[in-house]
């Protein structure tokens, strides 16, 4: 029965962020900066699709899966954080012009093989893009583990600094880093932490036969990684209206994060 409740919770309470979200989000106006809220609102509206997704596996109680897209998300949300203030310098060109250094990374990868043809870059373009990644590292450096230039943790902290805390505690993102991120990475790179954390292994005698085994889902983890999913997903909720003035959605963000919190 506790079960059964927490998922029920889960799913109601969901619903109520997807319905806030399309009420207060949608559609998107777009009167100044175009650029900046397109890239930003791609990336809620994948988070969008994502989260819908998750709803789907917490009902089947795809534990590692729900971790898996739920690391996914939150690099999305710190993106989010990131453009939505500001906080990065040249931000928007240098996140949009990063795909030239993917993009020169794959091909030159898949030319040592000799399957440059089947790269996705027509010939044509093969000289553009490498003009493209001269010029970004050129302007910004050989940093280029990330588009700003900075670790996932460095990013992480500087939206916790920039943003009002959530339910008094400073470091919120840091916190959703370790529990989202890293022990999303666990599932995403199929570590033995990642698969196990998922299940509970239980024997049983099948009569005739020898002791066989069964899988079934970790409720402690099912319930954690759910709740703070949609702790992710929120996030994903706050940032865009931060960058589309909708006052409401920061309101909104901490009124559930604390209902959400207090109730886990």
């Amino acid at each position: 029965m506790r079960n059964k409740f927490i998922k029920s919770n889960f799913i109601s309470i969901s619903q109520e962020v997807l319905d806030f979200q399309l009420k207060a989000l949608y559609p998107v106006q777009i009167e100044k900066d175009p650029t900046r809220i397109n890239v930003v609102f791609l990336n809620h509206d994948r988070n969008f699709s994502t989260f819908l997704t998750i709803k789907y596996l917490v009902e089947h109680e795809r534990v590692a899966d729900v971790y898996t897209l739920s690391r996914s998300m939150f690099e999305s949300i710190i993106t989010m954080g990131l453009l939505s203030k500001r906080l990065i310098g040249n931000d928007v060109e240098r996140y949009l012009n990063f795909e030239y250094l993917e993009i020169h990374k794959t091909y030159n990868h898949l030319k040592k093989l000799g399957f440059e043809c089947l790269s996705g870059v027509p010939s044509s373009d093969v000289e553009l893009v490498d003009k493209k990644r001269e010029e970004y590292i050129k302007k910004w450096g050989k940093n280029t583990s990330s588009w700003s230039g900075k670790s996932l943790e460095q990013n992480v902290m500087l939206v916790d600094e920039n943003y009002a805390p959530t339910c008094n505690e400073k470091h919120f993102y840091e916190y959703l880093y370790c529990q989202v991120y890293r022990k999303g990475s666990q599932s995403t790179h199929s570590s033995f932490a990642g698969l196990a954390k998922g299940v509970n292994i239980e024997r049983f005698s099948i009569p005739g036969l020898i002791t066989a085994h069964r899988f079934k889902a970790n409720k402690s983890h099912l319930i954690f990684s759910c709740f703070h999913s949609l702790l992710t997903f929120l996030s994903s909720v706050r940032f865009l209206g931060y960058l589309l003035d909708k006052e409401e959605t920061e309101g909104y963000f901490h009124q559930v994060a604390k209902y959400i919190i207090s109730d886990e």
